[in-house]
């Protein structure tokens, strides 16, 4: 140990034992070696170097020291001192402060003297509340030990500049009214309390709870100070970034009524409990991001509870599915995207599973497949890996059910913040819709900020969610808040000029930004003295600034005078992107990371509290401008070697999660000018956006990768174009459809493969069947099989379509030979969801044929494959169709609690066409049991779900049942209008000629009820010729009381064709019968069924009386 080294320990330990030598014996021991310390300094050492740095300081003080040492003697007062003092230093180092001097009892320390860090005062503050905790354990365990009780600690916080070193204390010296002021803020904090300066809360707003006390006087000062007691880190902490100029405490001006529009709004949540939603627009740089800066300073200080969650688009996520979802689930659930896979599954399933009191790992292990995190090893999601639309679905209801049952927690409102929502991607817009629809009932308040480009991309936006969704258009400044807003930022001028005023707001035009900027380009110019308390106008320099007419020429300017490293520095950022990293940036320079302090300094960069990829220090632009401006500055050159190196970069992160960063290497490729690899990289996102079910994202990539694919190039083309066929499917697209399947015909006849020309015959015939194109189905996918070509998968698939068309085409022989067919493949393959779809295909066909036991046995072993392979959504239909079997067996109890959980499932899922058909069989078996009024309202209910999912034989089939329950409510003329609708639907739609009987049938039926027997029989006539010619009722709704009503019409009429009629109906009835085993199963068939019954009554009656 050096001289120094030792003279400076022997001060140090003096210092420690202030307390009980006292301050007069302690200062007469100190000062010798303090001498010899200088002295030592100026013969040995170079003068220490002085720093003016920008710290906070903490001061804690040891209270009833005093008292203690009357009771105990030295020895043990100086063993509790010491200790106390030592966990304190090591509690500072932890946090990464660093202690300069021991005053008796008391400690002083900074953070930010070596390096400085965005969050020294979150860490200060930290420290200090460990402090306080270790002062309270000490407190204990000196009265258990001593019996004395007293020991007590304070701490103290303030933040601004300070000069470090020099002086006769070297590297520990510190000066600067800063100091002064944590010392007040220690010596007048309440024992065992933390109390911080207005100064250290700017910059730790929202993540501490605090209690603003009464104004405090400070020697020094010429104002009282507003100061803080800390009570305690939040649970769920969100720092509040400062605004405006560096040293400079702007205040908003010309917002107050909207400000006043956002806290009436958020108030009415704790009385109306239900959403709320306000869109917050306007122009770059008009204030939006200030106006929820005060709003978040409001609501944090708010006395009522709430539950916070935001998120913010950017840019670079637009293209990235889920990307604003994935950010907001991210900040709540702390998951960054460098954490490796089981370390971010595990944050999500810790986060949600909790939240849900059955299937809580189901819906987070569906939530996290949605947004990017794999678990398609999961049981939840491994059988619905190829049905990407039911993983979005469900994706979306756990989402929307974590923030419902965060908000039932105890009964506090949700804050979802939503940043930049022009760039928002477009699958986080529709989930924004979808949360606006089925989470009306929570009391949330949803705050969107955005420009107006949004309504470009969805011109109904403000009309989403109805009443509860209001519309906030910032306007720019009037001339009288602009003067009042320079009046603000000018306030440290002691005069200011009227040119200086009259230069920052003339060309302004009311955008507040713009003022900061060219306020900013001033200082960074020299014409406005920043160094002082007080500024200093520099009258020859401020005539001498060329001021830019526009925004975009003040950035430019003040990039323009930036020492040549920082400017390269930011130039190469906007390379990256408008958030970028310090390991990227090093990735096209190794010296720009090093030079990012300044421009940090400057406000033109801004450290991001969390990082996207853990390990690296992420940045992003002040503004979106900023960032547009740098890189247009860059050389094309230079744009595409920069693009180059940054996609290398972020392909060489590996790792089982790059997908949601593959859309954006694509585009840094494709800047480079590489079509190669940006071709490659956009087709692997196409896929990557496809499994879950992110349209427009797929559409948005597959277009860039074509327009970039070599025409020789046929394995991507074919890779594109097949993840792009699905989704021109679903929205209906048929020309564009058509147009790519004819291309992957073309690739597949190229290529000369059978297992592709039988892949298009798959999709082609999927297609015909949408369309209700039975016919072509049949005959291209038979031509498919015809060739010997698919097998696996697509073979099962293929047999699986073809039974459709048949069946709809009423060949129930040839769909179930191809069925059984189908049935031996899959099996053989073991193929469980090919083989649950053709089982469940066999099981409707003999519904249809009035085989219910089959039907009902079929349809029950289809579902339980579905619950093994957890594909909820055909367990929905499913569920249905057994919902549609049961009330044909008169077993109503049953069918009701199937269609219970389908609706429930149809709901949970987000599959509205499921949900069309349960609620259609609800109706009917609502009617069944005599509820009519109950039956029309599902089957209206019925009928608008399956209009917004573009249904028209659904429609239909709600028009027939809606006119059973008219006709059972005694409204005859809305019956009749009822099923003319349904015939007129049914007869428009390309499938079997005899199901348009149904409705039919009704009509004979209302014009009985209306006693009008003539008219009954004329319109049975058609269904009585179709039967005579032996025509089938197979398909049809209800086959036997088709044949009833028609005889009932005729038998009114006196038409002797009645009894034959009758006689074929009851002999179809029995046959139905005898394939019922179960003794209990036929009895309710018979007895249960009301057209049954009424059969067999009819039948009796006409039966000649037995002999007595």
């Amino acid at each position: 140990m050096t001289e120094h080294q030792q003279i400076e320990a022997g001060i140090a330990a003096l210092e420690a034992q202030r307390g009980v030598l006292g301050d007069a014996l302690v200062d007469l021991a100190v000062a010798p070696l303090r001498a010899r310390l200088a002295a030592l300094g100026e013969a040995v050492q170079p003068r220490p170097e002085q720093a003016l740095k920008q710290v906070s300081v903490l001061f804690t003080d040891v209270v009833g020291s005093t008292s203690l040492s009357q009771h105990l003697d030295p020895e043990d007062i100086h063993a509790i001192m010491d200790g106390a003092l030592q966990r304190f230093t090591v509690i500072v180092q932890d946090r990464g402060g660093r202690v300069l001097q021991y005053a008796g009892d008391s400690v002083l320390a900074v953070f930010g003297a070596d390096e400085a860090q965005e969050d020294d005062a979150e860490r200060a503050v930290r420290a200090g509340l460990e402090v306080l905790d270790e002062g309270r354990r000490q407190g204990e365990q000196v009265l258990q030990q001593t019996g004395h009780a007293g020991f007590n600690v304070r701490v103290g916080i303030d933040t601004g500049p300070v000069l470090l070193g020099g002086g006769v204390d070297a590297e520990s010296s510190i000066r600067g009214i800063t100091v002064n002021t944590a010392a007040r803020m220690e010596q007048s904090a309440p024992p065992g309390c933390l109390r911080i300066s207005h100064a250290t809360y700017r910059l730790v707003r929202g993540v501490f709870t605090v209690a603003e006390q009464p104004p405090l006087q400070v020697k020094g000062r010429d104002e009282a100070l507003v100061t803080y007691l800390v009570q305690g880190v939040k649970p769920r902490a969100f720092r509040v970034q400062s605004r405006g100029i560096e040293g400079v405490e702007t205040r908003m001006v010309g917002r107050e009524s909207e400000l006043e529009q956002l806290q009436e709004i958020f108030d009415s949540l704790y009385q109306q409990r239900t959403l709320a939603v306000v869109t917050v627009v306007g122009d770059a740089g008009v204030g939006k991001s200030r106006l929820l800066y005060e709003f978040e300073n409001w609501a944090e200080a708010h006395p009522e509870s709430f539950y916070f969650f935001r998120g913010r688009a950017h840019p670079q996520t637009q293209t990235q599915p889920y990307g604003l979802l994935r950010d907001v689930l991210a900040w709540r659930l702390q998951i960054a995207d460098d954490d490796d896979a089981d370390e971010a599954r595990a944050k999500l399933c810790a986060g949600v599973s909790g939240m849900f009191t059955e299937d809580g790992e189901a819906q987070a292990h569906l939530l996290g497949q949605l947004i990017g995190l794999d678990f398609s090893g999961s049981p939840h999601v491994r059988g619905i890996l190829d049905d990407a639309r039911q993983i979005r679905n469900r994706g979306f209801h756990a989402a929307a059910q974590l923030l419902r049952l965060t908000a039932a927690l105890d009964g506090s409102p949700v804050m979802l913040l939503l940043e930049d929502l022009h760039w928002a991607d477009d699958g986080s817009l529709d989930f924004i819709n979808y949360l606006m629809q089925v989470d009306r009932d929570v009391p949330m308040l949803m705050v969107c900020l955005t420009r107006p480009a949004l309504f470009e991309r969805r011109p109904g936006w403000a009309e989403v969610g109805g009443a509860g969704h209001a519309r906030i258009d910032l306007e720019p400044l009037d001339q009288r808040a602009s003067r009042e807003l320079a009046g603000v930022l000018l306030q440290r001028l002691d005069r200011v000029p009227p040119v200086l005023r009259e230069l920052l707001t003339g060309g302004a035009e009311g955008n507040p930004f713009y003022m900061e900027e060219l306020l900013r380009m001033l200082i960074d110019h020299g014409a406005i003295q920043t160094s002082g308390e007080r500024w200093q106008v520099m009258p020859e320099k401020l005539l001498a600034t060329q001021v830019p007419p526009s925004l975009t020429g003040v950035l430019q300017a003040r990039l323009d005078r930036l020492p040549a490293a920082e400017r390269q520095a930011l130039q190469l950022a906007s390379v990256i992107g408008f958030v970028f990293w310090d390991q990227a940036l090093a990735a096209l320079d190794p010296l720009a990371a090093d030079a990012l302090e300044a421009p940090v300094q400057r406000g033109l960069v801004v450290p991001r509290d969390q990082t996207t990829f853990d390990g690296l220090r992420e940045y992003s632009f002040k503004h979106q401008l900023l960032h547009h401006v740098a890189y247009d500055s860059v050389l094309k050159r230079d744009r595409r070697e920069g693009h180059a190196r940054v996609a290398h970069w972020l392909a060489s992160l590996g790792g089982d999660r790059t997908g949601e960063i593959l859309g954006q290497t694509a585009e840094h490729y494709e800047r480079a000018a590489d079509p190669v690899n940006a071709c490659l990289f956009y087709t692997r996102a196409a896929e990557h956006a496809a499994a879950r079910f992110a349209n427009e994202a797929v559409l948005d990539y597959v277009g860039r990768a074509l327009a970039l694919a070599p025409a020789e190039d046929r394995a991507i083309r074919w890779r594109l174009l097949l993840v792009r066929e699905g989704v021109l499917l679903f929205k209906g697209d048929r020309v564009a459809h058509d147009a790519d399947l004819d291309a992957l015909q073309s690739l597949a006849e190229a290529l000369d493969d059978d297992a592709r020309r039988c892949e298009v015959a798959l999709r082609r015939g999927r297609a015909f069947n949408s369309t209700s194109d039975y016919p072509a189905a049949e005959q291209v996918v038979r031509q498919a099989l015809a060739m010997g070509g698919p097998d696996g998968a697509v073979a099962v698939q293929l047999h699986s379509t073809l039974v459709t068309a048949l069946r709809v085409q009423g060949d129930y022989a040839g769909a179930r030979q191809v069925a059984e067919e189908g049935l031996e493949l899959a099996r053989k393959l073991g193929d469980r969801s090919g083989e649950s779809s053709l089982i469940n295909a066999i099981g409707v066909m003999a519904m249809e044929q009035g085989d219910l036991t089959v039907a009902a046995q079929s349809l029950e072993r289809s579902l339980v494959l579905e619950r093994e392979t957890g594909n909820r959504a055909r367990e929905g239909l499913r569920l249905n169709n057994l919902g549609s079997v049961y009330p044909r067996l008169g077993d109503y109890t049953k069918a009701r609690q199937h269609l219970a959980d389908g609706l429930k499932l149809a709901r949970a899922v987000g599959r509205r066409e499921v949900e069309a058909g349960v609620l259609l069989n609800t109706a009917s078996v609502a009617h069944l049991q005599g509820d009519d009024a109950s039956a029309l309202a599902y089957a209206n209910a019925a009928f608008d779900a399956a209009k917004a999912t573009v249904q028209p034989d659904l429609e239909a089939y709600a028009r027939l049942v809606a006119g059973h329950a008219e006709l059972g409510l005694g409204r005859f003329d809305a019956a009749r209008a009822a099923y003319s609708d349904s015939h007129d639907r049914l007869g428009a739609l390309k499938i079997r000629s005899q199901q348009a009987l149904d409705p039919l049938s009704g009509l004979v039926r209302v014009a009985l009820a209306e006693g009008k027997p003539q008219e009954a029989r004329q319109l049975a006539e058609p269904i009585v010729a179709h039967l005579t010619a032996g025509g089938s009722l197979d398909g049809t709704e209800e086959p036997l009381l088709i044949p009833l009503s028609c005889y009932q019409a005729l038998s009114a009429a006196g038409d002797p064709r009645a009894a034959e009629l009758l006689a074929a109906a009851h002999a179809e009835l029995l046959l139905q019968a005898d394939r019922i085993t179960d003794p209990v199963a036929r009895r309710g068939f018979l007895q249960l069924v009301p057209h049954h019954r009424e059969i067999s009554a009819a039948w009796s009656s006409l039966q000649p009386t037995s002999a007595t």
